[in-house]
């Protein structure tokens, strides 16, 4: 998906330079443990740069980000997708 948008906008390019290294490791199965999300680059570029407008690879980023904080094991998460659930 971020290659596709690697082709239409320069800060997708950026994204996939800065993500690189944690996508390796994802990829390979090789994160173990929890990422703080202070070391997770490239939200920025969602909020400073047109990508937020690229619904579907923000909303890969998301899902790739709240994994790598192990978000979904939160009981806050839990909260919000149950409630999310019933609307």
């Amino acid at each position: 998906l971020i290659e596709f948008y690697r082709g239409i906008d320069a800060a997708a390019s950026i994204l996939l330079s800065e993500l690189g290294g944690l996508l390796d490791l994802a990829e390979r199965g090789q994160i173990t443990k929890l990422v703080e999300p202070r070391d997770i680059p490239g939200y920025r570029l969602f909020t400073e740069t047109r990508l937020q407008s690229y619904k579907n690879l923000e909303a890969a980023y998301t899902d790739f980000y709240i994994e790598l904080i192990e978000g979904r094991e939160t009981e806050a998460y839990k909260m919000l997708a149950a409630k999310m659930a019933k609307d």
